[in-house]
């Protein structure tokens, strides 16, 4: 795995003498707001920081209280902070903007990609992909309200054709953001297959010029990045999706950069984080057995033996002995698919 580039492993820098790590980052999770998920992974070390999903701003700048709130889960980890926003009205992205940076976060990600029907009837998200005027005057309206702030977006090759990406990346490009991640899939594609997605990415690698540009889409293993950067010379990643397949993937591809090998006995160190989450769960107030078994059949699968055994649990204090059980049988933990 040698091939993977050093580079991915150094930081990105960002304005006011902030950066991240390197450039192997997490891609925004929605739904995935557990507390306990983002506690366990930071203390594993199996990420260096994080893209906050979405708040979607509509009405009014949010409460400090509220927004600190929503993103505690990431905050509290003590790691660097990217906080991503959605909307359409460019003044309020930017005074929201202003607001989060008093949170102490890096940087602020402009959603101008995701492909839900709600999001987009409301015009927000990958409907913006047919604004590309629009989403340079936002990068720039947040540039100025934040100037000491990382400023990215998250992309789609197009709304409904990669076509349309040159235009779009022409608009980006002048609006000289710290970083781009870009979803090879256009947003009429949602998550369907596309067979030539990395060379989508090639060719906006060309089109951004000497913009950092992360890739994401399909990246569930290390071959996946491997391939990615034979084809596309990406200046980093953004695998989403596959971390919550594979929660250590990120660590993964950095020991690949550096040379080094990958755990070979991943559904044992799978289960040993589960146990872990399980078990920071139980000790937590706000917790239930519903969001493990959310994050679980993500990581297993809804078909896996194991998965079915901790349907069974009635609550968290049975789920973590399960799995406290399991960790400590190599039989049990090898019974299911790897």
């Amino acid at each position: 795995m040698s091939d993977l580039p050093k580079t991915w492993l150094t930081p990105l820098p960002l304005p006011g003498g902030k950066s991240l790590p390197n450039r192997i980052v997490p891609g925004p999770m929605e739904g995935i707001t557990l507390g306990s998920f983002c506690r366990v992974l930071a203390k594993q070390e199996l990420v260096r920081c994080w893209i906050a999903p979405f708040i979607r701003l509509t009405t009014g700048v949010p409460r400090l209280s509220r927004l600190a709130h929503r993103l505690s889960p990431y905050l509290d980890t003590g790691l660097p902070v990217v906080v991503q926003i959605m909307g359409i009205d460019i003044d309020l992205l930017a005074a929201s903007a202003q607001r989060i940076a008093k949170l102490g976060v890096e940087g602020i990600d402009l959603n101008c990609g995701c492909p839900s029907n709600v999001v987009v009837g409301n015009g927000a998200g990958g409907a913006l992909l047919r604004r590309p005027t629009w989403i340079h005057d936002a990068l720039c309206a947040i540039r100025a309200a934040c100037p000491d702030l990382g400023i990215s977006v998250k992309l789609r090759t197009g709304f409904s054709s990669p076509d349309e990406m040159p235009e779009i990346l022409a608009a980006v490009r002048s609006a000289a953001p710290d970083f781009t991640i870009l979803h090879f899939r256009t947003v009429d594609e949602q998550y369907r297959p596309v067979p030539n997605g990395w060379e989508r990415l090639a060719k906006a690698k060309e089109l951004v010029g000497g913009l950092p540009l992360l890739a994401s889409g399909d990246l569930f293993t290390v071959d996946d990045a491997l391939q990615l950067w034979r084809e596309c010379r990406v200046d980093g990643v953004a695998p989403a999706r596959g971390l919550l397949r594979n929660p250590h993937l990120l660590r993964d591809i950095e020991r690949a950069c550096q040379g080094e090998s990958t755990v070979a006995d991943r559904r044992t160190a799978m289960l040993s984080l589960l146990g872990d989450i399980a078990a920071d769960a139980d000790r937590s107030p706000d917790s239930h057995h519903g969001l493990v078994l959310d994050f679980a059949s993500r990581a297993l699968g809804k078909d896996d033996p194991i998965f079915r055994q901790l349907i069974a649990c009635r609550n968290l204090g049975e789920a973590t002995a399960l799995l406290a059980k399991l960790g400590a049988s190599p039989d049990c933990a090898s019974d299911g698919p790897n």
